[in-house]
């Protein structure tokens, strides 16, 4: 036991328990987003019995919840109209705490920089807010394109994906404009370059190599989609897609070098290798259809996507899928299910620190890998 004087009026004593017993847990974490405030189903991905499995409405979390990442044994979800980060302690699997963006900021996604720093879209200002993890607080904002959505992280730049979609909410009339995607180098926090590119881009990841792979979803009418594809060492367009329809999310299998992208009708795939549509909206995956947000287990190739029912009828589920394609599990999971992600935690006890009364508990455990790729 230590003792350890952390401010000027408080003592605080410190148990540390270094005896800790692996537990490998594997989750799954869905955001479900229909109801007002949202809330969390967590799934033990090891557990056989499917109902038991699941956890449905577990946490809650504020308005809007539009993105969940997780990082060591936390899962950071954006609740955009709380305009906040909600932080979940995933071995405890209860809410240990919150980032506040800024009011009528509108966070919409999460990347991580390093365990220390993040950077969060904001999509009212046209920034991007700076996270310093260990303090909870917003330590920089950095001024990008018109309304920015996705963000990935690849060579140490940032790349946002600003939609340019601008919606009037007194008539419901949705204007696009220049969709771009600005380019940040996250050492100095600056912009270093904007790359134009098609109607309304949403939706940014990565190979994990070289290449930036963004999804303009059009303007859901006349103008179809299109995949973008950026060499990330020359921040030059390397080629661009048109995919003839609507697109939503999109994931890459790197061990496969294939990259998703899901629509209504179920997923294309496109081939990094051959540089070509492989599966077009005409020959979809079908076990993917009406799928909304989804990630990846890269090591073993499997695929997890929320299916969310907009009726509010209770029919959402987490679908599974092996790496040939075929639905292997279905999860019902909380109304409006709309994001997903996954790590695999090995510790009993959490990393962090909880109040005993007068006193403050630390104990510790060890995280063995996360599988949440999505980035």
């Amino acid at each position: 036991m230590k003792m350890l004087q952390l401010s000027k009026v408080t003592t605080v004593i410190f148990i540390i328990s270094l005896g800790v017993s692996a537990q490998i847990q594997n989750l799954a974490i869905v955001t479900n987003g229909l109801k007002d405030p949202g809330s969390l189903s967590i799934i033990d991905i090891n557990q056989l019995n499917i109902k038991k499995a699941v956890k449905n409405d577990i946490i809650t979390t504020g308005s809007t919840p539009n993105d969940v990442q997780v990082q060591q044994n936390l899962a950071y979800v954006v609740n955009t109209y709380s305009n906040n980060i909600q932080i979940i302690n995933l071995l405890e699997q209860n809410s240990v705490g919150e980032i506040s963006v800024g009011s009528d900021t509108l966070p919409e996604k999460i990347a991580f920089v390093d365990p220390f720093k993040a950077y969060v879209t904001c999509n009212e200002p046209d920034q991007v807010a700076v996270l310093n993890l260990h303090t909870k607080s917003v330590t920089k904002r950095i001024q990008v394109q018109s309304k920015p959505w996705g963000i990935t992280i690849i060579n140490k730049k940032a790349y946002v994906a600003n939609s340019a979609a601008v919606t009037n909410w007194v008539t419901f009339k949705t204007t696009y404009g220049n969709s771009s995607v600005s380019v940040i180098d996250t050492t100095t926090d600056r912009v270093i370059k904007k790359i134009k590119v098609a109607t309304n881009a949403t939706e940014i990841t990565t190979d994990g190599n070289s290449k930036v792979l963004v999804i303009s979803t059009g303007d859901y009418a006349m103008i179809p989609g299109q995949l973008t594809i950026i060499d990330a060492n020359t921040d030059e367009i390397e080629k661009t897609v048109k995919l003839k329809t609507t697109p939503g999310a999109i994931i890459v299998n790197r061990k496969q070098q294939i990259a998703i992208i899901n629509t209504n009708a179920g997923a294309m795939v496109y081939d990094l290798v051959q540089n070509k549509l492989v599966r077009d909206k005409n020959n979809p995956i079908v076990g993917f259809s009406g799928g909304f947000g989804m990630t990846i287990n890269q090591e073993k190739s499997i695929y997890y996507v929320c299916i969310p029912d907009w009726t509010g009828g209770g029919l959402d589920e987490l679908r599974v899928l092996n790496s040939k394609y075929n639905i292997v599990k279905r999860y019902q999971v909380g109304k409006g299910a709309s994001f997903v992600a996954v790590a695999q935690i090995e510790g009993k006890n959490s990393i962090g620190v909880s109040k005993i009364n007068d006193l403050y508990k630390t104990t510790w455990g060890t995280i063995k890998q996360s599988m949440s790729t999505n980035k």
